[in-house]
């Protein structure tokens, strides 16, 4: 393994080491003090493999609030052998069967929480949904704030993701990426910045339309690292990162999007 492995490291040091340096790291254990690891996942997640959501929390959160917001879900999984380099959302038709469309965020809890989970709703993701401003009450379960984040003038935006059998496949933000883990596992696979170019030397990523870039046989990933709850991984802007939950159950996590000021 390369990426480095951290615990209990200053802001100064991550600045000084990581983040100035465009380098990825590892909090192993660092945000296990997230009231989210116990409240938004039931029983406590000791087997990571089999996370359930605690569904009866966050319905009683929808109806302190007094509504239930609509929220963006994908369905169907990328295909990993994909030749397109598109995300561009298809119908429930097509032929990979990936779309994405909204629901009430009460309907796609209670979904998740099933036992047995119909097949047309089993992959159903909330991916890339700023949750804690739909639900500002989630928001202090993720307290205190990772004091890695800058002040929040410097944050671009905080997604929550949430669902099973998930997959997102290559691709880079041109933000810097703060990513913790609140139930279940997953998988995050690393390629270094300047590996993949297309035909006119420019490199593709979540600032053009083809922000997706399948994964070639004879490219070697920089490194491959599962991270558990309570666990963090910086992603460098720009470092391209496929990420995969594993085992049977509900995988949750928030990201926080961030440049860190000029000094």
């Amino acid at each position: 393994m390369r990426i480095p492995i951290i615990k209990d490291a200053s802001r100064a040091f991550f600045i000084n080491n990581y983040l100035r340096k465009g380098l990825p790291c590892v909090f192993q254990g660092t945000f296990s003090n997230f009231p989210a690891l116990s409240k938004w996942i039931t029983p406590s997640p000791v087997n990571t493999s089999n996370a359930q959501l605690n569904l009866p929390y966050f319905l009683s959160l929808i109806d302190a609030s007094g509504k239930d917001p609509l929220v963006d879900v994908e369905s169907g999984r990328f295909n990993h052998n994909s030749d397109s380099t598109s995300s561009t959302p298809t119908s429930p038709h097509s032929p990979h069967g990936f779309f994405r469309t909204q629901i009430p965020l009460s309907l796609f809890l209670k979904l998740q929480s099933m036992t047995d989970i119909p097949t047309e709703y089993a992959n159903l993701y909330l991916a890339q949904t700023p949750l804690l401003s739909c639900l500002p009450a989630l928001s202090e379960d993720c307290l205190p704030r990772p004091e890695y984040l800058p002040d929040t003038s410097y944050i671009y935006g905080s997604s929550a993701w949430i669902g099973r059998n998930t997959f997102t496949p290559r691709h880079f933000d041109p933000n810097d990426n703060l990513y913790v883990m609140v139930g279940g596992k997953k998988k995050v696979v690393l390629w270094e910045p300047s590996i993949v170019d297309d035909s006119q030397g420019k490199r593709r990523g979540r600032l053009s339309n083809n922000n997706f870039s399948p994964p070639s046989s004879g490219e070697t990933p920089w490194d491959i690292v599962v991270i558990n709850p309570g666990d963090g991984i910086y992603i460098p802007e720009r470092w391209w990162h496929q990420v995969e939950s594993l085992g049977t159950g509900v995988v949750a996590s928030v990201n926080w999007w961030f440049r860190e000021p000029a000094k």
